[in-house]
């Protein structure tokens, strides 16, 4: 990356287009040639022939200078050629390696959470999954850490009138699995101490798309006699961690 050859005239393209925000929708000549600190013709000629390749319009009444319809024929080719489980599986092995418990990636159908890739350790004693397997969602970290972003309406929709016991564990009261929604987001990750399965454990974090929108999670699960406080500390982390990198690599920039 050291060697890498730059133009000066595309950098100072992408540098006038990154100066189009949420707030600054529109703007003047005289506002993108004082932000970039440039001449004003040296930006009048690079937005004359990013309007002429469709990345930039002009208002015809105000003059202004905005971003072009261009951007949504290349932002729907980006879009469609994101292949979350190849976009993830790198990462979800390198979290297996690291902590050697079994890791998956999961997403929403319904009121269930369904399996879309995992990998799986090596230890004798280890949770065997099979993808496209299906869950509850409010009774699993994968699905809790999903719900909590939902709209209160959407979530009530989605919950059953009556919750099932799947172990010991489950919480089966709706008022008081609605409360743990809101720390379950404010702390960025669900736990499911063996709720689901006995003797079972799983962590899951918040996959984010473009939007901000959480469409997946990302886990690990292991046998609860090799749980312990550290190891579960330390799990959070990395997962939390993990599950931002692949946030960042679908086009999350939160």
């Amino acid at each position: 990356m050291k060697n890498l050859v730059r133009v000066q005239s595309i950098d100072r393209a992408v540098a006038i287009l990154e100066c189009f925000t949420e707030n600054k929708r529109e703007l003047k000549l005289s506002d993108i040639a004082n932000m970039l600190d440039l001449n004003k013709s040296t930006v009048h000629g690079l937005l004359n022939t990013l309007k002429y390749h469709g990345f930039i319009e002009q208002d015809e009444i105000n003059q202004k200078y905005r971003l072009g319809t261009r951007f949504i024929v290349y932002s729907d080719l980006v879009l469609n050629s994101m292949d979350i489980i190849n976009i993830s599986y790198p990462v979800i092995e390198r979290v297996c390696e690291k902590i050697e418990e079994t890791v998956h990636i999961a997403m929403l159908d319904g009121t269930d959470v369904v399996y879309i890739e995992k990998k799986e350790c090596t230890k004798s004693i280890k949770t065997s999954t099979r993808i496209g397997a299906r869950i509850p969602a409010y009774v699993t970290a994968d699905g809790k850490i999903i719900l909590c972003y939902l709209e209160k309406d959407k979530l009530k929709e989605l919950l059953p009138r009556n919750i099932k016991k799947l172990t010991s564990n489950t919480i089966t009261d709706k008022h008081q699995l609605l409360e743990s929604f809101s720390d379950i987001k404010s702390n960025g990750y669900a736990v499911d101490y063996e709720e689901t399965v006995q003797g079972l454990v799983c962590i899951a974090a918040p996959i984010m798309d473009y939007n901000g929108e959480v469409k997946y999670s990302l886990s690990a699960t292991c046998p609860t006699v090799r749980m312990t406080e550290d190891k579960l500390k330390e799990y959070i982390d990395i997962i939390k961690k993990s599950a931002n990198e692949i946030s960042c690599r679908i086009g999350y920039r939160g």
